[in-house]
């Protein structure tokens, strides 16, 4: 009977241990535009990119790899330091639904918890933005994929 007990005593240690070494992440996303750029009416995938994204790479193909249980933390900034973007909203397009809702809403940034895998297929949607809050809403939609890894 010890022996048992010391059997399950140890299957759930390990059961612990493996679950506490298995954290979620936090994945930023900051988007740098160019506000002169996007006043002067440049289509926002040419005048913004992703903090991380690969110089050279067009921001409608800029992916995110995530896993289940990850947070998602969308953020702007500007590159030329003219006005402040406003991350306002994040859009289900189509591919899976990694979030619990087709739609997540901010003022400034918007979060959002991953739910679901992709199986390596991405997910499509669109990041809605603002300069200083107000005015014209501008938009990307690049790609999340979640469970295929990179």
């Amino acid at each position: 009977m010890k022996t048992l007990k010391s059997f399950f005593l140890s299957i759930i240690f390990i059961f612990l241990c493996y679950n506490t070494s298995y954290g979620q992440d936090q994945i930023e996303a900051t988007l740098k535009c160019n506000v002169a750029a996007l006043k002067a009416g440049n289509p926002a995938y040419q005048v913004c990119q992703f903090v991380d994204q690969e110089p050279g790479t067009d921001t409608r193909d800029y992916t995110i790899y995530a896993e289940v249980g990850d947070t998602i933390i969308w953020a702007g900034e500007s590159s030329d330091g003219s006005g402040a973007i406003d991350i306002r909203k994040i859009k289900y397009h189509k591919g899976t639904n990694v979030f619990n809702d087709k739609e997540l809403d901010g003022e400034t940034t918007v979060v959002g918890e991953v739910q679901e895998k992709t199986n390596g297929k991405p997910y499509k949607y669109k990041i809605s933005f603002k300069i200083d809050n107000t005015g014209k809403m501008y938009s990307i939609d690049p790609k999340i994929i979640v469970g295929g890894g990179q």
